[in-house]
């Protein structure tokens, strides 16, 4: 009989069955009966409801995550690094693709699932390093982001963080399935992950983005191009 404690064995049977046929697909009764608990309510017991359950499992996993990306901060800190994008976008990816390596793991499945389910927001952004790290990180993001319309700066954090989810899902699905071979080497594919979400925080803003959000705004007036009759006229000459 496995010696894992009750709680932990239900935490990784849920992360992995979520992971692998999602949220909605699966009931705290299956969790129960796949974790080889004689009492099908176990799952309920333990944790109430399939919301706590889920936030449980993340409570599990950010210890060491959030510990790993609070180790990344201190370090770009002293290198006075704390405003280059590069180096926050490697504290946000980096301690999740270090969860691909951890055996037989599920997390970054389980993390996509969430992400993809609706109300995500509730549980999913503490895991992406966009909230419920330090708050010293939080506030580094805003200094080095800070140009950018608070709007536009929501919308990097929320696409930096999908994806550096998604693909570290994708990555740990295939080494999961024996296909590591057909993409980068690990390290190669950290390196490129981070440079890829570095691309999204540290983007110009466009003229053309800047008109979306506020179409009322005043434009630079376009040239109008002279006629034939103006270009036959001295240069004084023309109004």
């Amino acid at each position: 009989m496995s010696r894992t404690p009750t709680r932990e064995r239900l935490l990784l049977t849920a992360e992995r069955l979520f992971a692998v046929h999602g949220i909605d697909a699966i009931s705290l009764r299956r969790i129960s009966v796949a974790a080889s608990q004689r009492n099908n309510s176990a799952a309920q017991y333990h944790f109430g409801s399939k919301e706590e359950l889920i936030r449980a499992i993340f409570g599990f996993r950010l210890t060491a995550v959030n510990g790993r990306r609070e180790d990344l901060v201190r370090a770009l800190v002293r290198a006075g690094l704390d405003r280059d994008p590069r180096a926050l976008a490697e504290a946000m990816v980096r301690p999740l693709a270090e969860q691909i390596d951890v055996g037989g793991s599920f997390y970054l499945r389980f993390l996509a699932r969430v992400h993809q389910h609706p109300g995500a927001s509730a549980y999913a952004l503490p895991a992406m390093g966009l909230e419920g790290s330090s708050p010293e990180f939080a506030h580094l993001i805003d200094l080095a982001l800070g140009h950018l319309p608070s709007a536009v700066r929501r919308n990097r954090l929320r696409l930096g963080g999908s994806l550096a989810v998604h693909a570290t899902a994708d990555r740990e699905q295939r080494v999961h399935e024996g296909q590591a071979h057909d993409v980068l080497p690990p390290a190669a594919f950290v390196e490129d992950l981070v440079d890829a979400v570095a691309g999204i925080l540290a983007a110009p803003v466009s003229p053309r983005l800047l008109t979306a959000l506020d179409p009322t705004a005043a434009q630079p007036a376009t040239p109008h191009p002279a006629g034939p009759a103006e270009l036959d006229q001295p240069a004084g000459a023309r109004p």
